[in-house]
């Protein structure tokens, strides 16, 4: 390598100490070429080892290394991936040190950058993460820097946007702190996708642009390349065509001037859309032709997959839809070929807008289903919850189109499969594959973040002025109070959520078992929002002996309102009333409330997803005199999935959840709850209760537990892990707890909020309740919300209980339900004495 710089690092390479390397370079500008600016910026770095670095380091030695770096980054830029691969397997060979691999390093990076360049996606993920690896180990901060930028483009094409902006972040201000304004510039490239991923178009924009004027301070071609591509493409995106123009010819002629091929096949695709945006279909074809050739000259297979994609675009401006879906099936074999979830929906998606052209609705509904069982595909096949949800998110689009397909064509095998997979697929993972054993790092979190919480409890039930209290404390004691959100809530969160994750199911594939799975001799409801339009709930309704109606409704900013509050903070929830809840009416499908209301004796099973899972369902009017728990036979249930395996489940048992003869009932109660004692249980309930001596055995007895266990606590939302139970002082239950357990076949958790779920959970309502479901537990008695620890709650409790003596959950709630409300001013009290109790799990067909 013929370089000013090359003999003066040499010098500093092998300085016995910094002053002396630092001495050396005072006088020597930040080299251009990378192998030699990686080394200038490392011996300038405070935390470098002390030298020298490499001792016994020939001047030979020293600019083969050079070269070789040198030679494989050419290589790369010309895309002669096989000539940089061999340059850098031979780099590897040079290694000479044991604890400071920066030739090694080096020699990974390169072969990430080939790997990633031609799609070998995992090799190039391996061999970044390894040179990331072995940079923290050396102190090489400037081969962190260098792995962890394609490791965030990788992340966000692969994985998740959130954890690519953390590598990109952190990228960012390794290059601040190493004064590298090139890698700076990069890293901001980087942060500009993420934020274009997000949502923020204008906030990418503006990164990218910015990029770009770095690049050009630092006379870099390809970044100015790069960012002016970027700046160029956000812009149209955006719908600035005029602006994005000029931004797209300057990207083109400097990728020409430096022959990358990975970039000129991004931008001539780029040029050609803007002609395809004002039908200029014959200069658009020849962009998208030549892009198509140098993506094959270049044996690119991502940029190949593209311009088959453009090619396919413009059949579909000519209005050509027959030719346009041969040729996105094109595209779409090739992005499966590269695992490309974008490309494979977005071909999905544009196949499915030709067959609707071509007026085939059956392969339009097919194709739509595709297109969700790709991204749940991609879904389960990560680890993390961050990434499931993001994913999930992301592509709303996709579900959302599938279920209006659904809806329109009347396929409710269709619409079940792509309701339950926005269901959530963890708990159906954890009745199936059996639950993860949660590890000492997440019970300590949770335990800390419960006693922080305790302790603000254990504080507010100090002795008070009775007159300094508030009118609400007057009034009512919860079986709760509000958590308080703590700096390890979001660390407990990953931690739980990310061992549910590993057990994610891939989706069914057919819905008809799923809904054969439900009692024919109940009604059966499903009800979700659209994922892109919260204000339109999609539904499915099955009256006992007919076919399922399918359809959509819209509701209004009452209903909005009321929902927000259903999820939102306690002191608006526990001052509703039975007819707060009218607004609800338009969540349900036309027809439905008078069918229930025709005859009596009906059942009914709710799968209620996301937010709707935090309806009181007791008291959701059905007209001006009655609400539907004390007319319906109702439960409760997470998801279909759910239903099908509990299903199952109960078929292998053999044995019936309603219980013959005298029932052993183990029971906990706090002693930090004032009511709820239990006194009013009917003697004649067959019902002996038994009290557990401690909460410790109250913990083993829950996780090892029999046919039927009650628990009293005080119950509290907390951020992180959704909730936990307050079985005594600096004692307390939480999710964790219950993997791995084999919950009482009839479990009752009479405790504000055991069944609730956080807001923000899009999916999969996790929760002591829901967990217990797929632990062991068939019924679950259990609360959405706050439940008042008050006289008239702990008798109704008690009216539930004596009934499961002698029948299902769903019956004794029916029937507790009745006896209540037959006191006419119980009907004008607060809702929270009663309505948050609902039956969790499933109903049975009348004997």
């Amino acid at each position: 390598m013929d370089h000013d710089a090359v003999e003066p690092l040499y010098r500093a390479w092998l300085a016995p100490d910094r002053s002396t390397r630092l001495e050396i370079l005072k006088a020597v500008p930040a080299p251009g070429p990378i192998a030699l600016r990686s080394r200038y910026r490392h011996l300038r770095d405070p935390i470098a080892p002390d030298g020298p670095l490499q001792p016994g380091l020939e001047p030979s030695q020293w600019r083969e290394v050079l070269d070789l770096e040198t030679e494989g980054d050419l290589a790369i830029r010309r895309g002669d991936h096989d000539r940089a691969r061999k340059a850098f397997t031979q780099l590897a060979e040079h290694e000479s040190t044991a604890g400071h691999r920066v030739v090694r390093i080096h020699a990974l990076i390169g072969a990430g950058d080939v790997a990633r360049a031609v799609d070998e996606v995992d090799s190039a993920i391996a061999a970044y993460e390894e040179a990331l690896s072995l940079s923290v180990t050396d102190r090489y901060r400037f081969g962190q820097l260098r792995a962890l930028v394609p490791l965030g483009y990788l992340t966000i094409a692969y994985a998740s946007a959130g954890t690519a902006t953390e590598r990109f972040t952190l990228a960012e201000s390794l290059a601040a702190e190493l004064e590298d304004p090139l890698y700076r510039a990069n890293a901001a490239l980087g942060l500009a996708d993420c934020a274009e991923r997000s949502g923020d178009l204008n906030g990418a924009i503006d990164l990218a642009s910015t990029a770009y004027t770095a690049f050009e301070q630092v006379g870099s071609p390809i970044g100015k390349a790069n960012a002016a591509h970027r700046t160029g493409a956000l812009l149209h995106r955006a719908g600035r065509l005029a602006e994005a123009s000029p931004w797209l010819e300057q990207a083109h002629s400097l990728y020409v001037e430096i022959r990358d091929p990975v970039g000129l096949t991004n931008v001539l695709s780029g040029l050609g859309d803007l002609h395809l945006d004002r039908q200029d279909f014959e200069p658009a074809e020849r962009w998208y032709t030549a892009g198509l050739q140098e993506a094959k000259e270049a044996r690119l297979p991502r940029a190949r997959a593209h311009a088959l994609q453009d090619i396919a675009r413009l059949a579909r401006g000519r209005g050509q839809w027959a030719d346009a879906v041969t040729k996105f099936e094109q595209a779409l074999a090739a992005y499966r070929e590269i695992d490309d979830i974008n490309g494979v929906t977005h071909a999905l998606d544009k196949i499915a807008e030709a067959q609707a052209e071509l007026e085939q609705p059956d392969a339009v509904v097919r194709t739509r289903l595709e297109s969700v069982f790709s991204v749940e595909a991609f879904r389960a096949a990560h680890r993390d919850e961050r990434s499931q949800r993001e994913y999930r998110n992301r592509f709303a689009q996709a579900y959302s189109r599938a279920l209006a397909a659904a809806i329109t064509h009347g396929d409710a095998n269709v619409f079940a499969v792509v309701a339950d997979c926005l269901a959530g697929r963890r708990l159906a993972g954890l009745i199936e594959a059996g639950a993860p054993t949660s590890g000492q790092e997440l019970e300590l979190l949770q335990g800390l973040l419960a006693h922080a919480d305790q302790r603000l409890v254990q504080h507010r039930r100090q002795p008070r002025d009775v007159e300094g209290e508030s009118r609400r404390e007057q009034r009512i004691r919860l079986l709760g109070s509000m958590g308080i959100r703590y700096g390890l809530a979001d660390k407990a969160e990953l931690s739980l959520d990310d061992q549910l994750a590993a057990v994610y199911l891939p989706p069914e594939r057919d819905g008809a078992p799923l809904l054969a799975s439900a009692p024919t001799g109940a009604h059966l409801l499903q009800l979700l929002a659209d994922p892109t339009e919260s204000d339109r709930i999609g539904w499915l309704w099955r009256p006992p002996g007919e076919p399922p109606r399918l359809g959509f409704s819209k509701l209004d900013g009452t209903t909005r309102e009321l929902l927000d509050t259903l999820c939102g903070d306690e002191s608006a929830r526990i001052q509703l009333h039975i007819w707060d809840l009218r607004p609800l009416a338009s969540v349900l499908p036309p027809g439905f409330t008078d069918s229930l209301m025709s005859a009596p004796e009906q059942r009914l099973l709710i799968v209620p997803v996301g937010e709707l899972w935090m309806i009181p369902w007791s008291a959701v009017p059905l007209s001006d005199q009655t609400v539907l728990g004390e007319h319906v036979r109702y439960a409760v249930c997470p998801s279909l999935m759910v239903q099908r395996l509990l299903a199952a489940r109960a078929a292998e048992a053999g044995t019936p959840i309603s219980i013959d003869g005298d029932t052993t009932v183990d029971v906990w109660r706090s002693p930090l709850v004032e009511h709820h004692d239990l006194t009013g249980i009917d003697t004649d309930a067959r019902l002996d209760l038994r009290p557990l001596p401690s909460s410790a055995e109250a913990r083993a007895r829950l996780r090892d537990g029999g046919e039927m266990m009650v628990v009293i606590g005080h119950g509290r939302p907390a951020p992180g892990m959704g909730h936990y139970l307050e079985f005594d002082h600096a004692d307390w239950l939480v999710p964790a707890d219950l993997l791995g357990a084999s919950t009482p076949r009839r479990l009752a958790l009479l405790a504000c909020g055991a069944g609730s779920i956080s807001q923000t959970r899009p999916s999969d309502p996790i929760s002591l309740a829901t967990l217990a479901l797929a632990a062991r537990s068939d019924e679950v008695l259990a609360t959405v919300g706050e439940l008042g620890d008050s006289h008239p709650a702990a008798r109704y409790a008690e009216q539930i209980l004596n009934g499961m003596a002698h029948c299902s959950l769903p019956d004794a709630l029916h029937r507790a339900t009745r006896w209540l409300l037959s006191d006419g001013d119980m009907r004008a009290e607060p809702i929270f004495h009663w309505a948050p109790l609902i039956p969790v799990g499933t109903v049975l067909d009348a004997a």
